[in-house]
């Protein structure tokens, strides 16, 4: 029987485990539950794929990123693994053939989101399987106390319910300890071996640094460091406008964003991990398993929303061990606009019973009526009909949802996604040619600075209502003028539906479990203190010490190479 060594060898081609891989491995093969905090990086996935293949088993993998889900299945097959990504949705035929090949031993690695793993017929289609381990990814996100927290992981206690006897590997690059606790309490393991990694990265130096301009910091940090940088904003707007800025000043830059199609992202990513692309700007959606060793800068152009979301993406530098730097830049306007972003996370219980009254008005929902009932709901709509700041009416209507009240299909907060690709001459002759086409693309460019530089969210309804016309009309244009490659149309992928659970009721007596509220608000609170330390150096001497003690780790040695250590504050 070969050894994981050999299984190490052969697949992967590496001659030896890093420490704590193999220990996490270890403990799967001993049968127990694991809750492993390995850094990004790390190499969590070899802790499930290697004890699968070592006991010749199936392994469920429960991941929220599909495109880190589809990234690890075309992995697993190029080394002629069997795997399969169940991210979509499968009608009962497919599903019978799915099954089918997985009792014929065809499939080793089950990939599913925790939305899918909550199905019923899901559930029953994976008790006829024998499975070996379950893998949970990003498991903070199970922990209200989280910076992550979604509720969609709060079903997966169904797994130790219902297979008690499988054990569980729960994964995570950032976890403080109260949410470890969280995650082993949530998902009801048993007395779980928990495996931890230094949170100190030696090789990084870590900085931040207030500028009056940061686009002139950046230029003089890009010409200052060689090798492949990695840039991250906060939207997707500010991804476009800053790959647009690079380029123009003859850097060679590639943007990467959710909003962007597929086969673009693809694009990038090859171009970026072959070295034929120095730069790459970028949401937090780019980053999630790629193994990239020779990242010598991670920069920060935005704020990030929490510690843990900066540390795993600073993360992604210097892989190999190597010198690199982890780079946060912000000014004065970026700072009052984090705060106030902060301030919008957790609204007042008075805010949310107003949001939730205007919901029932904005479906005519008498009180007393409602219980599973479906009505169309137009999120950008809601916030122009009722004028609500759309970050606070998403965090309150999320807050209902968490609450058991309602609940939202999955393209209720994604609005259709417009850029203009003409340019004004072509406009212009096209308008002629096609006067009622171009009234439609002229309200756009009225209504929407920046559509030339960067895609945009529309509100369809707002535009019919403009020209007086109904949506299908809008629609049906904005379809007409991508396909003439005048404009770039990504349309809502469905209807946005919210289903009320229960029967209205007066919003003064909706049920809202106030001393959950106050402690995870209060949660979040410390979190968003610790960051404010971190940005401005309160109480520190060493950023890397903060780091590493914000996770846990007891008496970490000074870097001797961040901005603090070393005096280099300013660039």
């Amino acid at each position: 029987m070969k050894s994981a060594q050999d299984i190490l060898q052969q697949y992967w081609g590496y001659t030896q485990f890093r420490p704590q891989q193999l220990a996490v491995i270890q403990s799967v093969l001993d049968g127990g539950d694991t809750l492993t905090l390995l850094p990004t990086g790390a190499g969590k996935s070899l802790c499930f794929q290697v004890p699968t293949i070592y006991k010749n088993g199936i392994c469920v993998i429960i991941s929220p990123l599909i495109a880190l889900m589809q990234d690890q299945v075309k992995d697993l097959k190029s080394k002629k693994l069997t795997a399969i990504n169940l991210g979509g949705e499968l009608n009962q035929e497919q599903q019978e053939v799915i099954l089918k090949d997985a009792l014929a031993g065809k499939y080793q690695f089950i990939y599913c989101s925790p939305e899918k793993l909550a199905q019923k017929t899901f559930q029953t289609f994976l008790q006829a399987l024998p499975i070996t381990l379950f893998a949970i990814d990003e498991a903070h996100c199970i922990s209200q106390w989280g910076y992550d927290f979604r509720p969609s992981y709060r079903k997966l206690d169904a797994l130790k319910k219902m297979f008690p006897a499988i054990p569980i590997l729960a994964m995570t690059a950032s976890a403080i300890p109260m949410v470890q606790q969280d995650i082993i309490k949530q998902l009801l393991l048993k007395d779980a071996t928990v495996i931890t990694s230094s949170f100190l990265r030696p090789n990084i130096k870590y900085s931040v640094h207030k500028v009056p301009v940061k686009i002139h910091s950046l230029r003089t940090i890009l010409q200052s460091i060689e090798g492949t940088i990695i840039i991250y904003c906060t939207t997707r707007n500010n991804v476009s406008q800053l790959t647009k800025l690079l380029q123009d000043y003859g850097y060679p830059a590639g943007e990467y964003h959710a909003g962007m199609p597929f086969a673009s992202r693809q694009k990038v990513q090859e171009n970026w991990m072959n070295n034929n692309l120095r730069i790459i700007v970028c949401t937090s959606a780019f980053g999630m398993g790629i193994n990239k060793g020779d990242v010598r800068a991670v920069i920060h152009y935005d704020i990030p929303n929490s510690i843990e979301q900066y540390y795993q993406e600073a993360g992604r530098a210097g892989r190999d061990g190597n010198a690199a730097e982890a780079i946060l830049l912000f000014q004065q306007n970026d700072w009052d606009y984090w705060e106030l972003l902060q301030e919008k996370k957790y609204p007042s219980i008075d805010v949310i019973k107003r949001v939730y009254q205007d919901l029932a008005d904005y479906v005519q929902l008498p009180i007393g009526l409602g219980e599973k009932q479906e009505f169309i709901f137009d999120f950008e709509n809601f916030c122009f009909v009722f004028k609500w700041d759309k970050i606070i009416a998403r965090n309150a209507l999320q807050w209902i949802e968490q609450e058991g009240h309602v609940k939202f299909s999955a393209s209720s907060f994604k609005p259709s996604l417009v850029q203009v690709i003409a340019d004004r001459n072509t406009i212009e002759d096209f308008e002629q040619s096609n006067p009622i086409a171009g009234a439609v693309l002229q309200l756009i460019l009225r209504t929407y600075g920046g559509i030339f530089d960067s895609p945009q969210f529309i509100n369809e309804k707002l535009l019919a209502s403009l020209l007086q016309r109904d949506v299908e009309f809008v629609q049906k244009n904005l379809v007409f003028l991508d396909q003439l490659g005048h404009i770039s149309f990504e349309q809502k992928e469905s209807q946005p539906i919210v289903q009320f659970l229960w029967n209205r009721t007066a919003a003064a007596f909706m049920k809202i479990d106030l001393d959950n509220y106050q402690e995870r608000k209060k949660a979040f609170q410390q979190r968003i203190s610790h960051f404010t330390d971190y940005i401005w150096a309160r109480n520190m001497d060493c950023r890397s010490t903060y780091l590493a003690g914000y996770f846990g780790e007891k008496n970490p040695s000074k870097c001797k190479i961040c901005d603090l250590c070393s005096g280099s504050q300013k660039r």
